[in-house]
C-alpha cells in the first residue's frame, strides 16, 4: 500500500461495525491487493450486531460483505 499519486486509478477498503461510520479504511493501486485484503475479513470482528465490509472500484462499483454475529454473511 503506498501513499496517493496523482493520476492513478485506487481502490477503497473500508470496515464498519454497526450503523457507525467506517472505523478502518485502505487504498489500493493494485486490484489484486485490494481484492486480496477484502478477503481476509470473515468475521464480524469487535461489532454488537454486524460489520460491513466494502470495497470500491474506480469505475464506481462497490462490493458488500455484512458478518452477523449469527454466523450468516450476506454478500452484494
Amino acid at each position: 500500500m503506498r501513499s496517493r499519486k496523482v493520476g492513478y486509478l485506487m481502490y477503497k477498503l473500508t470496515c464498519a461495525y454497526d450503523s457507525n461510520a467506517p472505523h478502518w479504511s485502505a487504498e489500493y493501486e493494485s486490484e489484486f491487493g485490494a481484492w486480496e485484503n477484502f478477503f481476509l475479513f470473515t468475521d464480524w470482528g469487535m461489532a454488537n450486531e454486524y460489520s460491513t465490509v466494502n470495497l470500491y472500484t474506480p469505475a464506481g462499483k462497490c462490493y458488500t460483505k455484512v458478518f452477523y454475529r449469527s454466523g450468516m454473511v450476506a454478500v452484494k
